[in-house]
C-alpha cells in the first residue's frame, strides 16, 4: 500500500479538514494496516510555499497524480487521505493514464456537482465531482470520466441547481434510501461494472450519519451507517476491481471522542483488504 497523505483544506495546511489526515494517522491508520499484514509506504504531499485555494488545489492534484502513478508502476495500491475531495482527481489521472476504463464510486453526503456558474458560495471543494466529469475547470484538469461510469452514493444535501444538474446527467445517483435497498445498489453496481475495468472508491466521511460523530461542519442527517458504507465497498469489490481509494473531509474538531476516526480507520483497513493492484486489468 502507498498511503498518500494530503493535509490541506482550501489551500491551508493542517486546519479544519486539513487536520484530518494526520489525525487519522494518529488514530492508528498505518498501525492497523500493518497489523493486517500490509506493507505500507507513507508519502506526505506538500504544497508549494506560495498558496491560493484554486492554484494550490490543482497543484495538489498534480502531485497526487505523480505519487499514485509511481505506486501503480510499482504494482502497489495507492490509498489517499485528503482534506478535500477534489484531490481525488489526481488519483483518477494516474488510473486513466494506462488506457484503463476507470469507474468512480463517490460516497458523500453532498453531490459535489456544483460549478462556478451555479455555486453562489464559491466553495471549490463543492465542485469536485463536476470537475471529474468535465463540467468545469476543464483548462486545469487532465482527467474527464464519462458520466455513465460514475456512481454517487449516499448524497442527500444538494443545492437546487446542483440537484437539477445531477438529475439531468448520466451519473447514477443513489440517495441513502436507495443504498439501503439492496436491489437498487446491486443493479447500480452491476451496471457500472459492465462499463469499466477498474474502480476508484472515494469516501467523503460525511456520507456517514452524524449519530456516529459529525465528520465535519457539513455533516447532514439521514446518512449511512458504518455497516452500510462497508457494504457498498464490498458490493463494488465483488463485481469490479478496486484499484485505489480515497478517504476525505475529516475534521477532528467535530469528533472529540474519536468515534469517526475509529470508523474511518476500520474502513481504510477494509478497503486495503478489498483493493488490488490493477496491473493486468487493462483491456485493449
Amino acid at each position: 500500500m502507498r498511503l498518500i497523505e494530503v493535509p490541506y483544506d482550501s489551500g491551508n495546511r493542517a486546519v479544519r479538514m486539513g487536520a484530518g489526515p494526520p489525525a487519522l494517522i494518529e488514530a492508528g491508520a498505518v498501525r492497523e494496516l500493518r497489523a493486517q499484514g500490509h506493507q505500507v509506504i507513507e508519502r506526505l504531499v506538500e504544497a508549494p510555499a506560495w498558496r491560493a485555494e484554486v492554484r494550490t488545489a490543482f497543484e495538489l492534484q498534480r502531485l497526487v497524480a505523480v505519487e499514485a502513478a509511481a505506486a501503480l508502476d510499482a504494482g502497489h495500491v495507492p490509498l489517499l487521505l485528503s482534506g478535500n475531495c477534489n484531490t481525488t482527481l489526481g488519483m483518477l489521472s494516474a488510473l486513466t493514464a494506462a488506457r484503463r476504463r476507470v469507474g468512480l464510486v463517490w460516497l458523500d453526503a453532498h453531490g459535489d456537482f456544483n460549478t462556478p456558474d451555479t455555486d453562489a458560495s464559491g466553495f471549490l471543494d463543492g465542485q469536485g465531482l463536476a470537475m471529474a466529469v468535465g463540467r468545469c475547470w476543464t483548462a486545469l484538469t487532465s482527467t474527464v470520466l464519462p458520466e455513465d461510469r460514475v456512481l454517487l452514493a449516499g448524497a442527500r444535501s444538494l443545492d437546487p441547481a446542483e440537484e437539477s444538474a445531477l438529475r439531468g446527467s448520466a451519473v447514477a445517483w443513489l440517495p441513502p434510501g436507495h443504498v439501503r435497498d439492496g436491489t437498487s445498489l446491486r443493479r447500480a453496481v452491476e451496471t457500472l461494472a459492465g462499463r469499466v475495468d477498474i474502480v476508484h472508491l472515494h469516501v467523503d466521511l460525511d456520507v456517514h450519519d452524524p449519530s456516529i460523530a459529525p465528520a465535519n461542519s457539513y455533516a447532514a442527517p439521514d446518512g449511512l451507517s458504518a455497516d452500510e458504507v462497508r457494504q457498498v465497498a464490498r458490493q463494488v469489490a465483488a463485481r469490479a476491481p478496486i484499484a485505489s481509494a480515497t478517504l476525505a473531509s475529516y475534521d477532528p474538531a467535530y469528533d472529540p471522542h474519536g468515534r469517526m476516526a475509529h470508523t474511518a480507520v476500520a474502513l481504510l483497513t477494509l478497503l486495503a483488504g478489498l483493493a488490488r493492484s490493477p496491473v493486468g486489468e487493462a483491456r485493449p
